[in-house]
């Protein structure tokens, strides 16, 4: 894991996981051709940005991302207000189907060995990253979508979270950092989705839980927000 201070310049922060420099451009900090050796607190004191806050947002974003063996090509080509649908039809219904089940998996395997202790975090570790998504799902579908689907259509939607997509963006690139963290310590928790072979159903749901919010969070971070971040780019001018 990179070690990030206010004087960490943007090219060693470019040598980290991916999602650190997504961060900078979601906030409007940092684009293409900019200096990659100004340091994060010069570039928070020429934009007057809170260092601290920034360095909040890069820590959440800086875990290692795993990348799903999926063709991201016809993303890149999909019209917006199509992917965008993609992307609630098929991941947001699914985690609504997932969630409940899961909670419900977990929390009889904790109860059927009370004295396993990785099945007791991994129920509350599934209950937190529940939530989490939970409120998730709503920020995107009350708030972000509704914003590029008016880009796509030439108009300006004004939502609770503004008009400008970066907010947001940089929002949900921090919750799907944290999402990441959350995967890996599932896995830690039952061995690779191995362990203990009592729950095959248990261990079933979250493989499949696993791949799917994967590349959930794929599409979005490397198709979707930047083609959404490119469409206001493009209205501005």
């Amino acid at each position: 894991m990179l070690t990030l201070t206010a004087r960490t310049t943007i090219q060693e922060l470019q040598q980290g996981p991916a999602a650190l420099t997504q961060v900078l451009r979601s906030a409007g900090l940092y684009r293409d051709g900019d200096d990659p050796a100004i340091t994060i607190g010069q570039m928070c004191w020429n934009w007057g940005f809170n260092p601290g806050i920034l360095l909040m947002m890069l820590q959440s974003a800086n875990v290692p991302t795993e990348v799903p063996p999926l063709d991201i090509s016809p993303f890149l080509r999909m019209p917006l207000p199509e992917f965008v649908t993609h992307i609630e039809e098929v991941y947001h219904a699914g985690l609504r189907v997932q969630l409940p089940r899961l909670r419900t998996l977990t929390t009889e395997a904790a109860a059927l060995s009370p004295g396993d202790e990785r099945l007791v975090e991994l129920r509350d570790e599934l209950a937190q990253l529940a939530a989490e998504l939970d409120a998730h799902l709503v920020h995107e579908e009350e708030a972000l979508f509704p914003m590029i689907r008016g880009l796509a259509a030439g108009t300006l939607v004004a939502t609770r979270c503004g008009s400008a997509v970066g907010g947001p963006i940089a929002c949900m690139e921090n919750d799907h950092a944290t999402a990441e963290r959350a995967l890996r310590r599932l896995r830690q928790l039952t061995d690779d989705y191995r362990a203990p072979a009592s729950a095959g159903r248990l261990l079933e749901c979250l493989r499949e839980f696993d791949r799917d919010l994967r590349e959930h969070m794929y599409k979005e971070n490397e198709a979707l927000f930047p083609r959404a971040l490119e469409a206001q780019r493009d209205a501005r001018q």
